[in-house]
C-alpha cells in the first residue's frame, strides 16, 4: 500500500507540473485565438503595433524577447552539462559498493576524495576562469568530467581515486563557471534584475527536468549495457555534445569586459571583497542549506527503507527509489515555478504607478513581504528546517516521505533565490573567483559529514 502511495504521488505531481509549466504557452495561444475570433466577428482591422503602446512598453517587450532568446542560448548547453552529471550521480555508490564490491570504508574515502578535490580546487578554478575566460573553463569542465567518468571503466583503486579527484574539480567548475558566464552576459545585455530572478527560476525548473530525464536515460543505459558503467559512458557522449555547442554558440567573457578601462581583480583584491557582510551571510546560508541538502540526498533512501521495514517486516520489498526521486524533483520544479511567478508579480507590481494619497493596506503589505526575495528565502529556510526536524524525530514512513517532498519544494524556491542574491551581491570583476570561495564552506561541511558517518 505504501509503495503504491509513492507511485500515486508521482502520477499526481507529473501532470500538475506539466500543466503549470505549459500554462503560459496555453494562455498565450488562448489570447491569440480569442483576439482573432473577435476581429473576425467585428470585421475590424488588427491593431497597429504603435497603437496604445508607449516607448517604454516597446522597450520592455524588446528586452523580454532578448531575455527569452538568451535563455535558449544558455540552457541548451547548460542542461546537457547538468544532465551528464545527473546521469552518473545515482549510480556511483551502487557501482562501487555492489558491482565492484568495495568495503564501506573504501566507498566513503572515494566520495571524500571528490569533495576534498572540490574544496581545494574551489580556491583556484574561479580565478583561473576569470583570467582565461569562462567559456574556456566550461570547455575544460567537459573534458575533466569526461575523464572522471571514463575512470570507472577500470577497477584499479589508483585510477578510481584519480577519477574521483577529477570529478571533484569538475564539480567545483560546474557550480561556478556556468553561472558566472551567464550572469556576466546577462548584465552586459542589461536585461534587468527582475528578469534575472526569473531566469534562475527557469534554470532550476530545467535542471530538475534534466534530472528526471537523466534518471530515465541512466536506467535505460544500465538495462541495455548490463552494467552500472553504462550511464558514465553515455554521460561522456552528452558532454561531447555540450562542448560542441559551447564552441559554436557561446562567446567568451572574462572577469572584466575587454573594452573596460578597469583592471581585472587579482586574487588578493578578491579576498578583500570577503569583508562584505552580505557575502559572508550568503556563504553561511549556502553552507547550512546545501550541505544539509546533500545529507538528505545521501540518507533518504536508507531512512525511508528502514521506516518501510519497521511496518512491513525485515523481508519487505524495497521502496521504489526511482519514482521517489522523480517525485522529489517534480516538487522542486513546483517550488521553482512559484519563485518565477513571484518574481514576475514583483516586476509587474514595480511597473504600476504608485498613488501617494492612498495608505498601504494589509493586503498590499503581505504582497510586498512575500514578493521580496530576502523575506522569501528566510521563510523557505524556516519551513524546510521544520520538515527535516519532523522527518528526524517522527520516523513514520508516510510523514517522512511528505516531509522530504515539502523540503524539496522549499529547495526549488531556495536555489533560484540564493542564485538571484549572488548575482546582485558579487562584482563582475571577480565573480567566478568569489563563487568558488563561497562554495568552500559547503564542501568542508560535506567532508566532515562523510568523515563522521558510520555504518548504520
Amino acid at each position: 500500500m505504501i509503495v503504491n502511495l509513492y507511485w500515486i504521488t508521482l502520477f499526481v505531481l507529473l501532470p500538475v507540473t506539466v500543466l503549470l509549466m505549459s500554462r503560459s504557452l496555453l494562455a498565450k495561444a488562448a489570447r491569440s485565438f480569442l483576439a482573432k475570433a473577435k476581429r473576425h466577428t467585428s470585421d475590424t482591422p488588427p491593431p497597429s503595433p504603435t497603437d496604445s503602446v508607449t516607448g517604454e512598453d516597446d522597450h520592455e517587450r524588446i528586452k523580454d524577447k532578448e531575455a527569452r532568446a538568451f535563455q535558449i542560448k544558455f540552457l541548451k548547453v547548460y542542461l546537457f552539462a547538468m544532465a551528464a552529471d545527473w546521469l552518473q550521480g545515482p549510480y556511483t555508490y551502487p557501482l562501487f559498493k555492489t558491482e565492484f564490491e568495495f568495503p564501506e570504508k573504501t566507498v566513503a574515502s572515494l566520495y571524500m576524495t571528490t569533495f576534498i578535490a572540490a574544496a581545494i580546487s574551489s580556491l583556484l578554478v574561479g580565478f583561473l576562469a576569470d583570467k582565461f575566460g569562462r567559456r574556456n573553463a566550461c570547455l575544460a569542465f567537459c573534458l575533466i568530467h569526461s575523464l572522471s567518468a571514463l575512470s570507472v571503466l577500470s577497477k584499479d583503486l589508483k585510477v578510481l581515486y584519480a577519477g574521483q579527484a577529477l570529478g571533484g574539480i569538475g564539480l567545483a567548475m560546474l557550480w561556478t563557471v556556468f553561472e558566472s558566464w551567464m550572469v556576466t552576459e546577462w548584465n552586459t545585455r542589461k536585461l534587468g534584475d527582475e528578469r534575472l530572478g526569473t531566469m534562475f527560476g527557469t534554470m532550476t525548473k530545467a535542471n530538475c527536468s534534466a534530472a528526471v530525464l537523466g534518471g530515465l536515460i541512466g536506467d535505460l543505459a544500465v538495462e541495455v549495457s548490463g552494467t552500472r558503467k553504462g550511464p558514465f559512458v553515455v554521460g561522456v557522449a552528452i558532454e561531447a555534445i555540450a562542448a560542441a555547442m559551447l564552441i559554436c554558440c557561446w562567446n567568451e567573457n572574462y572577469g572584466q569586459p575587454k573594452d573596460s578601462k578597469e583592471k581585472r581583480m587579482t586574487p588578493k583584491e578578491t579576498l578583500r571583497q570577503l569583508g562584505d557582510i552580505k557575502i559572508w551571510a550568503l556563504s553561511f546560508i549556502s553552507c547550512c542549506w546545501e550541505g544539509t541538502n546533500f545529507l538528505v540526498l545521501f540518507f533518504w533512501p536508507g531512512i525511508l527503507q528502514d521506516a518501510h521495514r519497521r511496518i512491513h517486516g525485515p523481508d519487505a520489498e524495497d521502496v521504489p527509489y526511482g519514482p521517489i526521486f522523480a517525485a522529489f524533483m517534480l516538487a522542486m520544479i513546483l517550488g521553482a515555478l512559484l519563485f518565477s511567478a513571484i518574481m514576475k508579480r514583483k516586476k509587474s507590481r514595480l511597473a504600476l504607478p504608485v498613488d501617494p494619497s492612498q495608505s498601504p493596506s494589509k493586503t498590499s503589505w503581505l504582497k510586498k513581504t512575500f514578493t521580496n526575495p530576502h523575506n522569501l528565502m528566510g521563510i523557505v529556510i524556516f519551513i524546510g528546517g521544520g520538515c527535516l526536524l519532523q522527518s528526524a524525530y517522527v520516523p513514520i514512513e508516510v510523514l517522512a516521505f511528505f516531509g522530504y517532498l515539502l523540503f524539496e519544494f522549499c529547495n526549488g524556491i531556495y536555489v533560484p533565490c540564493v542564485a538571484y542574491h549572488r548575482g546582485i551581491v558579487v562584482n563582475e570583476g571577480n565573480r567566478a573567483g568569489l563563487y568558488g570561495l563561497m562554495k568552500l564552506p559547503h564542501f568542508l561541511f560535506v567532508i566532515i559529514a562523510l568523515a563522521t558517518a558510520v555504518e548504520g
